[in-house]
């Protein structure tokens, strides 16, 4: 069974001659920092074919309900799995060193380098690319880049979102749709999506959550506001807003993923340089969000 196009092969093969592979991950939760992958999916296109990893893991946590719910995978599916120590291993096999692309993929890398580092694995020259910050250059004039909203808008089949092979396979097609704009895509071109090398992590020997910023952690699974002073930015030294989303590892350091309210805007800011924490009240909270509401009319 082929799960791409003889068009949609051509266009990924144009580009990445030796192959991809297209990589999607289910989780507890947003962050890789903290939370734990219960899924992990990869399709792999080369000239010679296609292969499939797919794999359940046993996270040794509970899931908790909010994720189950949005992909349907219950603990006892995931119980006397496999634990990811045991599946990177034949996963960082499957790969290789074809190149990576995954929908938002610095949240699946996020997981994937994390886990390599805790389980003491060398990282490799991999490329990694994604798909969604490539379709904001190639597939202007979407509603919004989500991948649902894509595989409607560009008419892909995607049955089971937020299954892990489901989405990797959809994440790949909506790609070569991506690369299909371009008669010959480029190096340029290519790197309207490139992220990062996975080696580019080895610099990154601290993967910890500072003691002083622990508070933050209910407030990332709430995703409940705070105020958080940073030395740099606009507000440099000054208090803003922020509504916290996820703790991710990036090759130039730990880093808080939020939407800042002051701006309203999704921003990374690192760790290293959040220097004070402040609760914000009920009345606050619905002062800003009513303030971003009424701006977005």
């Amino acid at each position: 069974m082929s799960f791409l196009s003889e068009q949609e092969k051509e266009a990924i093969l144009r580009s990445f001659p030796n192959g991809i592979i297209a990589l999607d991950l289910e989780t507890t939760g947003l962050s890789p920092l903290i939370d734990k992958v219960i899924e992990l999916s990869a399709i792999k296109i080369t000239p010679y074919g296609e292969e499939v990893f797919d794999e359940l893991i046993d996270p040794q946590i509970e899931i908790p309900q909010f994720t189950i719910d949005i992909h349907g995978i219950t603990n006892d599916m995931v119980q006397g799995k496999p634990l990811l120590k045991d599946v990177l291993p034949s996963f960082v096999n499957f790969m290789g060193s074809l190149p990576l692309v995954a929908h938002n993929a610095k949240f699946d890398l996020g997981f994937i380098v994390f886990g390599m580092h805790q389980c003491k694995m060398d990282l490799n020259e991999i490329h990694v690319y994604c798909s969604c910050k490539f379709s904001r250059y190639s597939l202007k004039g979407m509603p919004n880049f989500k991948l649902a909203t894509l595989t409607k808008e560009l008419e892909i089949p995607l049955e089971n979102h937020h299954r892990a092979l489901d989405d990797a396979i959809a994440c790949l097609k909506v790609y070569a749709k991506g690369l299909s704009v371009f008669k010959k895509p480029d190096r340029k071109i290519l790197n309207e999506g490139y992220l990062f090398k996975m080696k580019d992590f080895e610099k990154q020997s601290d993967f910890e959550i500072p003691n002083g910023l622990q508070p933050i952690l209910d407030k990332v699974k709430k995703q409940e506001i705070i105020e958080i002073k940073y030395r740099g930015g606009s507000l440099k030294n000054q208090f803003r807003p922020i509504r916290p989303i996820s703790f991710l590892p990036m090759p130039q350091g730990n880093m808080l993923y939020a939407h800042c309210l002051h701006s309203d805007m999704y921003k990374s800011f690192s760790l290293k340089k959040i220097s004070q924490l402040r609760e914000v009240s009920e009345e606050e909270k619905v002062e800003l969000l009513n303030k971003i509401k009424k701006n977005g009319k």
